[in-house]
């Protein structure tokens, strides 16, 4: 179910006027019933598997607090329920990626028929949901939360539908703290209301559009000239970025409008001066997940130069393969960890560009934005993979590379023009998100004018939308 489409809008407006309008002891549970109605559109029987994996986290979640209260071990227990989470996703989403390489390495016809024997449904959102769950065990077994939780309270807070599809990652400290604290202000209608038009703009305006365009260039790169692929790379990192953006701006609106706050996805990452810093504004409650669960546990910079960058470097693959059964999406997140080891090694031995001149501060936003945008290449190939598919990503991938960086002659993309202006508008977004004083002016501009730019998105929706597609982190 699309934030932009007629049957949430019709979900939301009832849930809103009941959620208003009823005792605040029943709104937890009319939040579940609605979040519950959110995810069975998708599939009962994905619904119905996800509330037993709920459930069974619950369960573990109990024998946790048990253990701490009398003050035994709990790592048995939290193994357990990690362990089982784990297989809960790998089976789902990495079934046919684990069979397809097993073949291929053995060549055992084992492997293909298996491959084939199951038809295997991808559950919506299970990427998100499992680390949800895996963090919750892990921060009660850290004693990051001192009480029992209610049933209701861990359901909620598992199926809270403005962020259940795609993020953010939520954490408990996120959430918990204001469970029962149903209040909503003018001030937060406002910001859900703008947050809502501003996701809107991103998602349909610039994200589908600049989709469309590009959809040629990884069917056949070799037809295309150099410079439609190279301008091609800011497209498509600009429309993933738009199009996650546009959702977790539309998530926080959503959760306004019911009271809550919820974290920030996006900073301003374009305008990152150092990969490090990209890791600190991209996709952020991802990655402090992979650096407090997966960094720190491998032993993070405690052991030494050369371990502490190669912790990185798993850190980074396996937050590359979290997106997608394919290569293509292991290299993806390898090529930004060799990025970030090679960043650490020069900044070690105090090789690095001055900053503080504005040309050569330039300079290095168009260096890392360049080369952040370049790893999309991976990441859209593995995107454009099916199942059992003959094609291979990363012969796709390489044809891309080959044909952006030989300057070859070919076609010109159709509408590449239109890519400067969608561009120019994504970089836009950046600026406001990365200037916070900037973005607390338009902010506070915008209050004033809620009508107009309402009129004007809807506008905008009218003329450039196409009734939108299918956000690209809901396969995830």
């Amino acid at each position: 179910m699309l934030f932009n489409s007629i049957p949430f809008l019709v979900l939301f407006f009832f849930t809103f006027l009941l959620y208003w309008n009823i005792p605040d002891k029943y709104k937890k549970h009319l939040l579940i019933i609605s979040s519950v109605l959110f995810y069975s559109y998708f599939s009962l029987l994905s619904t119905l598997h996800f509330l037993l994996v709920i459930a069974i986290n619950f369960y573990f979640s109990e024998k946790l607090f048990s253990l701490k209260e009398k003050q035994e071990d709990t790592k048995k227990v939290l193994r357990v329920i990690v362990i089982l989470n784990i297989l809960n996703l790998c089976f789902f989403k990495y079934y046919y990626f684990f069979m397809d390489s097993f073949y291929f390495i053995s060549r055992a016809e084992l492997f293909k028929q298996g491959a084939y024997a199951l038809q295997i449904l991808l559950p919506l959102a299970i990427s998100f949901y499992t680390f949800q769950l895996v963090a919750l065990q892990i921060d009660i077994h850290r004693d990051k939360i001192e009480k029992r939780l209610s049933a209701s309270d861990y359901f909620l807070f598992i199926l809270f539908f403005p962020q259940l599809i795609a993020g953010p990652i939520m954490r408990t400290t996120d959430f918990f703290p204001q469970l029962g604290k149903y209040s909503i202000s003018p001030e937060s209608m406002k910001r859900g209301i703008l947050l809502l038009l501003g996701g809107l703009l991103k998602k349909v305006v610039i994200s589908d559009n600049l989709g469309i365009i590009i959809v040629p260039l990884y069917k056949n790169p070799s037809a295309y000239d150099s410079f439609s692929l190279f301008m091609g790379v800011f497209a498509f990192v600009s429309q993933v970025y738009c199009d996650f953006s546009g959702y977790t701006d539309m998530a926080r609106g959503l959760a306004y409008l019911l009271g809550f706050s919820i974290p920030e996805n996006f900073r301003g990452p374009f305008l990152a001066k150092s990969f490090r810093e990209i890791w600190g504004r991209w996709h952020v409650t991802l990655s402090t997940w992979l650096r407090d669960y997966l960094y720190i546990p491998l032993g993070g910079s405690r052991l030494g130069e050369f371990r502490t960058n190669l912790n990185m470097l798993i850190t980074m693959s396996m937050g590359g393969l979290w997106h997608g059964a394919d290569i293509s999406f292991f290299f993806w997140g390898f090529y930004l960890g060799v990025c970030l080891w090679i960043e650490r090694i020069l900044f070690k031995h105090n090789i690095r560009i001055p900053s503080e001149a504005w040309p050569v501060n330039f300079l290095r936003h168009i260096v890392i934005f360049t080369l952040f945008s370049m790893s999309g290449i991976f990441f859209r190939a593995g995107m454009e993979i099916g199942i059992h598919s003959e094609r291979s990503s990363l012969a796709i991938a390489l044809s891309y590379f080959k044909g952006m960086l030989s300057f070859q002659s070919g076609q010109r993309l159709f509408r590449l023009e239109e890519i400067y202006l969608y561009v120019f508008l994504a970089l836009g977004f950046n600026f406001i998100q990365y200037k916070e004083t900037f973005s607390e002016k338009i902010e506070n501009l915008a209050f004033k004018a809620i009508p107009a730019f309402s009129l004007l998105v809807l506008l905008l929706l009218g003329i450039f939308g196409d009734g939108g597609g299918d956000f690209i982190y809901f396969q995830f």
